[in-house]
C-alpha cells in the first residue's frame, strides 16, 4: 500500500491500475487515503478502529475538477478527522450516517401538503365540526399556503408564516389573517406533538390585525327593514335569512338543514335537532320551533337524497350568501332613499343571531343560561369550565318558552304593534 503526499493535483493525476484497486495512504494523515480503481474512480477512505476492530470507512468520491461531483481534498480531510474523533469516542460514523439519511428521507417525505392531509384525517375530521374542518382545509390546502405545498413541514419558518399573514393584511383581510394564524398555530403545534418539528414557526407570533369583535345588533325598526327585504327576496334565501333571525342558529347550520332533522307533531314541525357533526362545538343541539319558524319550514320542499331544505343541487346546501346579501342591501337602500333616509349602517348575517340573543336577554328578560342553551353556547357561566362537566341540563322546556316568546315579540315588531315584551313563562310537564 503506497504512501504519497495527497494534494489536489496528485489526486487528479494518479494513474489508474490495469486491474484491481490500489490504495494510496496520505503521508500527512496516515489513516486517511484514496482508493483508485481501473476505471479511474477515486474514493476517499479512513482506516480506524471501531469498538476495537479495524474498519475501512468510505468517505465519498473525490472531486477532480470544478464540474465534477464529490468531495474536495480539504472536505475529505475534515470529514476524516470528524469521523476519527467519533470512532475514538466509541461511535460508529456509518451508523450515524444511516440515521441521518433516514431522517433526511423522512423530512423530505413529510411535505407541508402531506402532513396537512394527515392532520385532517387524524385530528380534524374525527374530532371537529364539518364547518371547522372546511376552515382548516381552506387554510392548510388553499391558495395562501400553496407555496409551501412541496416543502418539508419542518422547513417552514416564522418568516414564511409572517409573509403569508402580512400578504393577507395588505389585501384587506386582517380578520382572516388572524383566523389563519389560529388555525396554523394549532396545526404546527400538532406537528410538534408528532415530532415532525421542534419549535412551531407560529410560536409567540402576534395576531397581524386588530381583533374584530362584532357588536352590531339591529334595532326594532331595523329588524322590520331587513325582514321586509327578506320578504322581497323571497324563495330559498328569503326563507333561510328569516330562519337565521327566528332561530338564532349559525348560517351553515340553517343552510344545511335536512328533513330528517325535523320532528313533527301531526303535520306541524315542533323541533329541529342538529346533529353534532354539523355544529361548531361538536355537540348535538335541539331547537324548539316557534310557530313563526315552523310555518317557514313546513312550506319548504325537500331536495335530493339528503333531504335538504335549502339546496339547488340536492347534493350540497346553498352557497353564494354574499351575492344575495348584497341584493338585500340594495333593496333596503332603495327603500330608504324613497323615505329620504340615510343608508342603513353596515350589518352582516351573523348580526341576526346576536340580535336575537341580545333581545332575549334585554327585552324579554330570559335567564342568560337559557339564552346560552338556545344558541348552543358552552361559554356561559352555567356551562363553562368545570361547571360544564357537571351541568348537563338541556333546559328544553325553558328553550321552548324562550323561542315562543321571541317569535311573539318578533311578530309584534314586524306588525308595528306595541313592542312591550310578551311574558316569558315556563310550563313544566306534569
Amino acid at each position: 500500500m503506497p504512501k504519497v503526499k495527497l494534494t489536489a493535483l496528485a489526486v487528479a493525476r494518479l494513474t489508474p491500475p490495469p486491474k484491481g484497486q490500489i490504495d494510496y495512504f496520505d503521508t500527512s494523515m496516515p489513516s486517511f487515503g484514496l482508493r483508485l480503481s481501473p476505471k479511474g474512480t477515486r474514493t476517499y477512505f479512513l482506516m480506524t478502529r471501531i469498538h476495537g476492530r479495524l474498519s475501512r470507512l468510505t468517505l465519498g468520491q473525490a472531486k477532480t475538477s470544478e464540474d465534477c461531483p464529490g468531495l474536495t481534498l480539504a472536505e475529505a480531510r475534515a470529514k476524516a478527522g470528524e469521523w476519527a474523533d467519533l470512532a475514538a469516542s466509541g461511535q460508529d460514523p456509518r451508523q450515524l450516517r444511516q440515521e441521518e439519511k433516514a431522517i433526511a428521507v423522512a423530512v423530505a417525505s413529510n411535505t407541508f401538503e402531506t402532513v396537512a392531509k394527515r392532520f385532517m384525517q387524524q385530528h380534524a375530521e374525527p374530532n371537529l365540526a364539518a364547518s371547522t374542518c372546511r376552515e382548516y382545509k381552506r387554510v392548510l390546502l388553499g391558495a395562501d399556503t400553496s407555496a409551501w405545498k412541496h416543502r418539508p413541514v419542518a422547513s417552514i419558518t416564522r418568516a414564511d408564516v409572517r409573509a403569508v399573514l402580512d400578504s393577507m393584511v395588505e389585501r384587506g383581510s386582517a380578520g382572516a389573517a388572524n383566523n389563519t394564524l389560529a388555525y396554523l398555530s394549532k396545526f404546527f403545534n400538532w406537528c410538534a406533538e408528532k415530532d415532525l418539528l421542534e419549535i412551531p414557526p407560529t410560536d409567540r407570533l402576534k395576531k397581524p390585525g386588530p381583533k374584530n369583535i362584532g357588536d352590531r345588533t339591529l334595532s326594532a325598526s331595523e329588524i322590520r327593514e331587513v325582514w321586509d327585504a327578506f320578504e322581497h327576496e323571497g324563495g330559498t334565501f328569503g326563507d333561510l335569512f328569516k330562519l337565521l333571525l327566528l332561530t338564532g342558529q349559525r348560517r351553515g347550520e340553517v343552510a344545511g338543514m335536512r328533513a330528517r332533522e325535523i320532528t313533527y307533531e301531526g303535520e306541524e314541525p315542533i323541533r329541529w335537532e342538529i346533529p353534532k357533526e354539523r355544529t361548531k362545538n361538536g355537540r348535538p343541539h335541539i331547537v324548539p320551533l316557534s310557530p313563526q319558524a315552523a310555518a317557514i319550514i313546513k312550506d319548504r320542499k325537500t331536495i335530493g337524497d339528503e333531504g335538504f331544505l335549502f339546496s339547488y343541487t340536492g347534493k350540497t346546501p346553498v352557497s353564494g350568501f354574499g351575492k344575495i346579501k348584497a341584493r338585500v342591501d340594495v333593496h333596503i337602500t332603495n327603500k330608504r332613499k324613497e323615505a329620504d333616509l340615510p343608508p342603513l349602517p353596515a350589518w352582516d348575517l351573523h348580526d341576526l343571531r346576536r340580535t336575537m340573543v341580545t333581545m332575549m336577554n334585554e327585552a324579554l328578560r330570559i335567564p342568560p343560561h337559557v339564552v346560552e342553551a338556545c344558541v348552543n353556547h358552552v361559554s356561559g357561566m352555567a356551562k363553562a369550565g368545570v361547571a360544564g362537566v357537571y351541568n348537563k341540563a338541556l333546559y328544553l322546556e325553558e328553550r321552548k318558552s324562550a323561542f315562543a316568546a321571541w317569535g311573539t315579540y318578533w311578530t309584534h315588531l314586524w306588525q308595528g304593534r306595541a313592542t312591550s315584551p310578551p311574558p316569558y313563562h315556563v310550563t313544566k310537564k306534569a
